[in-house]
């Protein structure tokens, strides 16, 4: 074999790994018979399907089982798949439901040609996440909280205590406090995988593939049907004469409108949520895993008396319009706005 043709079948072999990355996020389960590894049946089932266009074996989505999807398929031949979703088991009996993100690429922030962009949200630039990971399907509820720390912060602040909203989401949260949760969490599974997204993995959990403002789409008229914000977050009411009433807004059940295209629930409103970055400028350079600026860093605020005003905050509020609920907006701490959800690590 000549040194060219070693070059080029090095050469094609780089393209391949190229492209077969930048399709990992999209690709479907390659565990077509759902034994949880993807084994010599699955390769039956995959040769048997060869050359048509049954879109369970259409692994790169492009509307035929062809060569791309064998690449696809070979390079996850012998993994273990993890679980599309999980429920992890809390104190009391309650359940944490969450949902395997697989790793991918995307454009962090906004283009400068979105409408109502802020200037915080750009330099956009393109991200790389190359672990999967698990994330809450739903924010933090008030049952959840509960069930591990035996308080109730949004009640402690004057928001509702009523039991009849546990799966409300539960808010007021400080950012240590936050920390305090997962390290219960952590101490009770023995080790350290639970954690809070970081700035990146939130947005391109968030955008679950999408370019556009929301997860939905570009067309403002289709928010309130996936997030709550102002307009559906108040309270009607029909006075005698006839009249509609409309309370003040506030949180409302988590799951209570569409999920995003990768099954989570309330990324946009609701709460807006606690992500582990320090708030700081972007960069404009592409980045690997980024996990925000180091100024001021992470032991620094737990000695700090507000250490909330320097950690960003995602996704928008109930209180807010269809601007602030947009997948690039970025804040700093407000607390009394506030939840989260969890991270685990895949281990």
């Amino acid at each position: 074999m000549s040194r060219y043709t070693i070059v080029a079948l090095i050469a094609l072999a780089a393209m391949l790994t190229a492209w077969q990355f930048s399709v990992a996020q999209s690709a479907r389960n390659p565990d077509f018979d759902a034994n949880g590894i993807v084994d010599f049946g699955d390769f039956i089932l995959f040769a048997q399907a060869f050359g048509s266009n049954q879109s369970t074996f259409d692994l790169d989505g492009s509307g035929s089982v062809d060569f791309p999807d064998f690449i696809l398929f070979a390079q996850r031949f012998g993994e273990d798949m993890p679980d599309e979703s999980i429920r992890i088991a809390l104190p009391m009996g309650i359940k944490l439901e969450m949902v395997w993100i697989q790793p991918g690429r995307f454009m962090m922030g906004s283009p400068d040609s979105e409408s109502g962009r802020d200037d915080d949200e750009g330099p956009q630039h393109e991200v790389t996440i190359t672990k999967g990971f698990y994330l809450g399907r739903y924010e933090v509820t008030q049952a959840q909280w509960e069930s591990v720390m035996h308080t109730r912060p949004w009640a402690r602040f004057g928001a509702s205590g009523d039991p009849r909203k546990a799966n409300f989401p539960a808010y007021y949260m400080e950012w240590r406090e936050v920390q305090q949760f997962l390290r219960k969490l952590n101490e009770n599974e023995g080790r350290e995988i639970f954690r809070l997204p970081t700035e990146a993995e939130w947005e391109y959990a968030c955008r679950a593939g999408t370019t556009t403002a929301w997860s939905f789409g570009a067309d403002s008229s289709h928010v309130g049907s996936y997030a709550r914000y102002y307009e559906n977050s108040r309270t009607a009411t029909v006075l005698e004469n006839g009249i509609v009433a409309y309370g003040n807004p506030e949180p409302q059940e988590t799951g209570g409108v569409f999920a995003n295209p990768w099954g989570l629930y309330d990324m946009h409103g609701n709460v807006w949520e606690w992500v582990q970055d320090v708030y700081g400028s972007y960069s404009g350079k592409a980045q690997t895993d980024p996990t925000g600026p180091d100024n001021p860093s992470h032991s620094e605020l737990f000695g700090y008396p507000y250490p909330d005003a320097y950690i960003v905050i995602k996704g928008g509020s109930y209180i807010d319009d269809a601007r602030e609920v947009r997948s690039a907006v970025r804040r700093s701490g407000i607390r009394s706005r506030t939840g989260f959800r969890v991270l685990m690590d895949h281990r």
